[in-house]
């Protein structure tokens, strides 16, 4: 599957790593994935389409952290509660079950749009098709419509 990916693509996937081991995760998940595509360039359909969103990398992390402690606040857990440490760069994640399953459903949109190969775009409407979990979370903590980002995002594509 991997041949199909574009080099913008690629580094979307290396980018995501890095965003993992540098949070100290052991998994890269889908939104190391999406916090990866929000480093694309503004010249590409992804970074086109984020930047008409307003959606940028300090913003999802600052909603990816209030996702994060909202749903901890939920079960009656308190970050501040705890003198956690800062986190440690992991060795060499592996892919959790949503990042996989992200890359997989891009294969499929490029598929259904008759595309040859997979690029950013493909990998962004992929994670926009969760319709629970951390990244609905989290876009709707930074105040992102996922049908408005969709609808960008393809549109970007097809120019």
């Amino acid at each position: 599957m991997f041949e199909r990916f574009t080099r913008e693509a690629r580094m979307a996937v290396k980018d995501a790593e890095a965003e993992a081991q540098a949070r100290g995760s052991t998994t890269i998940e889908a939104e190391h994935l999406l916090l990866a595509l929000t480093r694309q360039p503004p010249d590409t359909a992804v970074g086109e389409a984020l930047a008409n969103a307003g959606l940028d990398h300090d913003a999802l992390e600052q909603a990816l952290d209030a996702e994060r402690e909202r749903s901890l606040a939920a079960v009656g857990i308190s970050i501040g509660d705890f003198d956690l440490p800062a986190p440690r760069p992991a060795a060499k994640p592996r892919f959790a079950t949503n990042a996989k399953s992200a890359l997989e459903h891009a294969l499929r949109i490029s598929l259904e749009r008759a595309d040859r190969r997979i690029d950013g775009g493909h990998i962004l409407l992929a994670l926009l098709r969760a319709e629970a979990g951390t990244i609905p979370r989290a876009l709707d903590e930074a105040g992102v419509g996922r049908d408005e980002l969709r609808e960008l995002t393809a549109a970007a594509m097809s120019r």
